[in-house]
């Protein structure tokens, strides 16, 4: 299909060009079925005729045009439109479809059929072209005569019909069939013995043409009108050479009935020999006949191709015609399928052997020259994490030490020290043994056990650490404005990854009636976007998990029956925890400094070893604990078996560092480390309490837990509104309903809901908490933000109203006096769902009948009012009410942290 459209696109761009493309670019089109040439074709209002060569416009009426040189004479349709530029731009593209269309790649083409394409144009000769010295003068040349010394005159003299030159004073001479020097001599020497005193200088002017015929397997079969230097090779190529069908060895030039010349093209491309490329005389005949006998020849070959035979032919003739074998060749099996009565059979033939040098090759037979293996027979390979990977000579008796002797040159700042392996080959099958050893040991102290002793294709893999290596080599810059455009980076991918995880959670589709969510998008487990701290944790494992990647496939690859993949597993906490090969005599102590070490929360008194084994058909997993404090090397030296797993248990209550961001009006601000466990009042105690400055009623608390949550409601709100919306919309526009508010407000709180950044701020009672009330002590969880803003004596109106603003608190003021202060409500508002949000976050409904009356219900210092849009236009959809309600608190939170 992908052939069909690049050959399509290609037709798009001729038939815009008068529908006139080049012989070149229809041999691409003709190689495709015939069936789907017509289909093209008529796709694109080109004619059959128009490929095919069989006709031109109706329409126009036919005139002859007459090409000096090498030249048929041709008909054309009409005003000739001067596309060969475009065409020639186009010509590239017939390159570049030839891959598309799997011409260039893996089809042999007939080895010289290419240099012989032309076109008349190719061979037009200038006048002012060299004659040689043995041209023969015939009638229709012409010969320039300047005379000089006593007479000064200048003669343009045409040949006649009966091989005359007729020199005024002179006479008729006779040129036919003199060569242009013998002709120049005679004419100089008649001119100095019959005109004393003058002296002649004698040019040729035009050339004659004469007609030849060129027939056979031309392209363009035909008479062509010829200059009267053209050799054979020339006409062939201003007829537009040879078809593949045709012979490029046996090419026949007869006169008069006659064989007069046979022309082997290979001379000519092979060897640059042009002897038998003789010049062409009037009414001669190119006979090109089909091609006979031929071979191809493909595979470790400079040329290959497919090649005629001319004669008995020896292989290593033939590959000498293909360019010869290249280095890569290996001559001892040059396999030959050849054609016989019984079907195709398939010779081996040693090129090094004198049979092999005198094997004859057959026409139709197919050559393959084979390539030598790819990887390395002999020697040692190193890779990973070295300053030089590749393969080395090997050297009976040598050491690792003998390939990495040195930290400092032969190794990487990245280089993983403590962890290396040896991937040997035991068996004529190929199966492995993996060996483990310290690097740093074995370049360290060469006599150890560690620098092992290698073998012939032993294969060495070095391992990467957690270095940041730019920054060590002093490759990174430091400076002040790069960490803060670091810092601007991190930022950017927290947010990316905030994004992500909104999209993990998109709602695709939400029940209008109930709120349910009936088709999601969520990522999976696995798929849930990492912090900026695991990507770089998950980037070391998977550099790890790729290295060890081929090995653990070798190992998994060999195991059978009654032999279990070699490998092993190490889970918990250790910097690298995976799958691992089984090495050579492996303990935990080795599986441990595979999995790079003990990280600072492993819990050394006990570690957890499984064991998985069968027992007729039952599944047997047997654990044992081990003690992996450095003085147990009893159990630290267990020897592993094959599907062995190891847990690494972390410490009991061992948490990463826990730390609380304690901000605004306590007397020593900061970030506080804390335990699991620890409460709110805990901490502020520590911090020395509040300052007399503090408002605890508007303390605010944000945990990083509900922010995770915030971001999933408002994507479920986001998507349930985009969804109510446009079924509004619809019905607007089929109905005569009337709404207070446009689609296009209600699109606006959505898009105000995508650009509003979650808080995850949780309400407290901050003054319960103080009074030592352990019911409304909250425990802290690590990332806990807690703000204590200073005393406030305003009271902010926002929303629907004129005017959104402050003003000065007094107790004898209700919510309609501070509306009021604001300008009053606006036309959309709904001013029966006013509500309040009180500094510390908590939202106060007023009451249906009266305004605050209670005493616990009364306005406060720090509280802001919220006069929400009126959303009857969504036929009382809940849901917007509590978009906004989120919206708003949003921003009462901010103007709370920036405002105090």
């Amino acid at each position: 299909m992908s052939k069909k459209i690049a050959l399509s696109s290609l037709f798009v761009s001729l038939s815009l060009f008068a529908q006139t493309p080049t012989p070149e670019q229809m041999a691409q089109f003709k190689q495709l079925p015939k069936a789907q040439q017509e289909q093209l074709a008529k796709q694109y209002g080109i004619p059959m005729s128009v490929i095919n060569g069989t006709g031109g416009g109706a329409s126009q009426a036919p005139t002859q045009t007459t090409i000096q040189g090498p030249q048929k004479t041709v008909s054309s349709t009409g005003p000739v439109v001067d596309i060969k530029r475009q065409l020639d731009g186009l010509a590239l593209q017939v390159k570049e479809l030839n891959k598309e269309l799997g011409l260039d790649e893996g089809e042999l083409k007939p080895f010289g059929y290419e240099v012989l394409k032309g076109t008349p144009e190719s061979f037009t000769l200038s006048d002012d072209f060299p004659v040689p010295n043995d041209y023969l003068i015939g009638p229709g040349d012409e010969l320039k005569i300047e005379l000089y010394g006593k007479v000064n005159q200048e003669f343009i003299l045409k040949v006649t019909r009966e091989g005359m030159v007729n020199l005024p004073t002179l006479g008729p001479i006779n040129a036919s069939g003199l060569t242009f020097s013998e002709f120049r001599a005679l004419m100089t020497k008649t001119v100095k013995n019959k005109i004393i005193g003058v002296d002649a200088t004698i040019s040729m002017g035009s050339m004659r043409m004469m007609q030849v015929y060129i027939v056979g397997e031309s392209v363009q079969p035909g008479a062509y009108n010829v200059a009267g230097i053209t050799t054979i090779t020339q006409a062939i190529i201003a007829s537009g050479g040879i078809k593949e069908t045709g012979s490029l060895r046996n090419i026949q030039l007869k006169r008069k009935g006659k064989v007069v010349k046979t022309l082997d093209m290979y001379d000519l491309l092979l060897k640059g020999d042009t002897k038998n490329d003789i010049r062409l005389e009037r009414g001669d005949t190119l006979f090109i006949p089909t091609v006979k006998e031929v071979v191809s020849v493909e595979g470790a070959i400079k040329r290959p191709a497919i090649y005629e035979l001319k004669k008995r032919t020896k292989l290593v003739e033939l590959l000498k015609n293909a360019g010869g074998t290249d280095v890569t060749a290996f001559l001892q099996r040059v396999s030959i399928q050849r054609i016989t009565e019984e079907g195709v059979v398939v010779e081996t033939v040693d090129l090094n052997s004198k049979k092999g040098k005198n094997f004859i090759v057959k026409s139709g037979d197919k050559i393959q020259i084979p390539k030598v293996r790819d990887s390395f027979s002999s020697g040692i390979a190193i890779r990973g994490e070295v300053a030089r990977q590749g393969v080395y000579q090997f050297k009976k008796g040598m050491k690792v030490t003998d390939l990495l002797s040195s930290t400092s040159t032969d190794l990487k700042v990245t280089t993983d020290l403590n962890y290396a392996l040896v991937v040997r080959e035991i068996n004529t099958h190929r199966d492995i043994k993996v060996f483990q050893f310290d690097l740093a040991n074995a370049i360290d102290s060469p006599e150890s056990k560690d620098n092992l002793v290698l073998q012939d294709r032993d294969q060495l893999f070095v391992f990467s650490n957690d270095v940041d290596a730019e920054f060590w080599l002093g490759i990174k810059d430091e400076t002040e404005s790069t960490r803060t455009e670091q810092n601007k980076l991190k930022l950017e991918e927290e947010s990316l990854q905030r994004d992500l995880m909104q999209a993990s959670s998109t709602i695709e589709v939400v029940d209008g009636q109930t709120g349910a969510v009936l088709k999601t998008d969520s990522a999976k487990k696995e798929d849930v976007p990492l912090t900026a701290g695991q990507l770089g944790k998950a980037e070391r494992l998977n550099l790890r998990e790729d290295q060890l990647k081929p090995i653990l496939d070798r190992l998994k690859a060999q195991a059978s029956l009654l032999s279990p993949a070699e490998i092993v597993d190490i889970a918990g906490d250790v910097k690298y925890p995976g799958r691992y090969p089984l090495t050579e005599n492996a303990d935990v102590n080795s599986l441990i400094k595979a999995g790079g070490g003990l990280l600072e929360s492993a819990f050394t008194n006990r570690a957890e070893l499984s064991r998985t084994t069968y027992k007729d058909t039952e599944l047997i997993i047997k654990q044992t604990n081990i003690l992996l404090e450095t003085k147990n090397a009893e159990n630290g030296g267990l020897v592993l078996k094959a599907k062995d797993r190891l847990n690494i248990l972390s410490k009991p209550g061992w948490n990463d560092e826990l730390i609380l961001d304690l901000q605004g009006e306590v007397m020593f601000p900061g970030k506080y480390t804390f335990k699991r466990g620890t409460t709110i009042s805990e901490i502020i105690t520590r911090a020395g309490g509040l300052t007399k400055f503090a408002d605890e009623n508007g303390a605010i608390f944000a945990r990083e837990k509900l922010k995770k949550r915030e971001i999933v409601q408002m994507n479920f709100l986001r998507a349930q509104l985009q969804q109510q919306i446009a079924g509004m919309t619809l019905r607007k526009n089929s109905s005569s309903a009337s709404f207070s508010s446009t689609p296009t407000d209600a699109m606006a709180l959505v898009n105000e809901l995508e650009t509003t950044e979650p808080m995850g701020r949780m309400v407290i009672n901050l003054p319960e908490i103080l009074k030592g009330n352990d019911k409304f002590d909250i425990v802290l969880a690590n990332e806990d933000k807690l703000y204590i803003p200073e005393q406030s004596d305003s009271i902010s109106i926002v929303g629907e109203v004129q005017y959104t603003s402050s003003h000065t608190f007094t107790n004898d003021k209700m919510i309609d006096d501070y509306i009021n202060l604001a300008g009053g409500m606006k036309a959309q508002a709904d001013s029966d769902r006013v509500y309040v949000v009180r500094a510390d976050g908590s939202v106060l409904v007023p009451n249906n009948s009266f305004w605050f009356s209670r005493e616990n219900e009364a306005l406060r210092a720090g509280d802001t009012i919220i006069v929400p849009i009126d959303v009857d236009y969504l036929d009382g959809l809940s849901t917007i009410a509590s978009a906004t309600q989120i919206v708003y608190q949003l921003g009462v939170a901010w103007s709370a942290i920036n405002g105090n």
